[in-house]
């Protein structure tokens, strides 16, 4: 099974040119849309609304969210809510953890939530990944040498 792409943002610079890089950048940036209507729909119980601002306000700065988004958001909202609510269902009484119909529900829920961590770069290592690309970023803006030989300086 073939790998999903990843956004150039988060793909290490020296897999590619950095003209290839901006401009991929640069299409994504078009593709992903603008994000100032990313709010919690209505609908969602008061739990599942503390969930999604949480996910905003901690990728805000990562900016790497459009409009778009918000569908998978309140996705992954709900579905995080109803697995803490099958784990407290199995901590208050244990049984449940061999009722076959609940365990696989419970299953579901959290094979969605590691599809949503992989989609939102919530695991440690995205997370992680992030962090050392926008260091690199942020040395080659600073770097004068690169900026004499783009033409820049």
């Amino acid at each position: 099974m073939a790998r999903p792409v990843k956004s150039a943002k988060l793909i290490a610079p020296y897999n590619r040119t950095l003209e290839e890089t901006k401009q991929r950048i640069e299409v994504e940036e078009t593709l992903k849309g603008k994000n100032d209507d990313l709010k919690a729909p209505d609908y969602l119980t008061k739990n599942q609304k503390q969930i999604f601002n949480n996910i905003l306000s901690n990728l805000e700065d990562a900016d790497i969210l459009g409009n778009l988004d918000i569908y998978l958001l309140e996705q992954a909202s709900i579905c995080i809510d109803r697995l803490q609510k099958y784990e407290e269902k199995i901590n208050k009484d244990i049984r449940y953890s061999y009722e076959p119909n609940f365990i696989k529900a419970r299953n579901s829920y959290a094979k969605d939530f590691q599809r949503y961590c992989n989609e939102l770069s919530l695991s440690p290592q995205s997370r992680a990944k992030i962090g050392n690309l926008n260091l690199l970023q942020r040395k080659e803006e600073k770097d004068p040498i690169l900026k004499l030989l783009e033409g820049v300086g």
